[in-house]
């Protein structure tokens, strides 16, 4: 269903890279392009439309949170190559998270008597990937330094990414025009990029770096 609601082009239109695709262009020899078929100058005044056709300022609560989720989604897709690269078993899982970002977005961008609900089951999948992974590894007593090889440092990129996005939607979920299943899942998923760095850094056989706090150091008197 998720996959079905990406390939909806109103559906995604919100996205940045794709705004202002017009299916009728797709075929179009370059020498029949107009300017106005290749860009439409909308937005030029720091304004944007969402999906149900709302008008915000650019820098608004709401595209910020869609600005976020874009920004998660790109970087996820590039943790996601590093990953297939390296032959990497969790990057189906990546990819799946991809699109319920892309269905989070969606959601952002609708009008609130048009809510989207994200089922509890996209969260419950997280958890369940989570314990499945934190079988094959030890706790960590510390904090996890960032690094661990490419693809375990561009992971905790993305989980990075992922706590901003979260603290982006909380406005949005506080004045109830976002469902608050959204903060859930994206609390869930800085978890799981976490646990799936550690995977990376332990199959490309790079030692995780660990935090060690430094000794009290004495304060001198002013």
């Amino acid at each position: 269903m998720a996959l079905r609601r990406i390939f909806h082009i109103h559906d995604i239109r919100q996205f940045s890279c794709i705004r202002n695709f017009k299916t009728q262009n797709v075929y179009l020899s370059e020498d029949k392009k107009t300017e106005a078929e290749i860009f439409s100058r909308e937005g030029d005044d720091g304004t944007s439309k969402t999906i149900s056709g709302d008008v915000f300022s650019k820098d608004s609560e709401v595209f910020n949170a869609i600005g976020a989720t874009e920004e998660l989604l790109s970087y996820i897709g590039l943790a996601r190559e590093y990953g297939h690269e390296a032959e990497h078993q969790y990057t189906d899982k990546l990819k799946r998270i991809q699109t319920t970002v892309i269905d989070i977005s969606t959601a952002i961008s609708r009008s609130p008597s048009n809510k989207t609900i994200i089922p509890e089951v996209y969260k419950k999948e997280l958890e369940d990937w989570i314990l499945e992974y934190a079988k094959q590894l030890p706790p960590p007593e510390q904090y996890v330094i960032p690094g661990g090889g490419v693809a375990s440092a561009s992971l905790h990129v993305a989980r990075a990414i992922c706590r901003r996005t979260e603290r982006a939607v909380v406005p949005l979920v506080c004045n109830g025009s976002l469902d608050k299943e959204v903060i859930a899942y994206l609390n869930r998923l800085s978890d799981f990029l976490l646990m799936v760095s550690r995977i990376a850094a332990k199959h490309d056989n790079r030692a995780e770096s660990i935090y060690i706090p430094k000794p009290d150091q004495e304060v001198q008197p002013q």
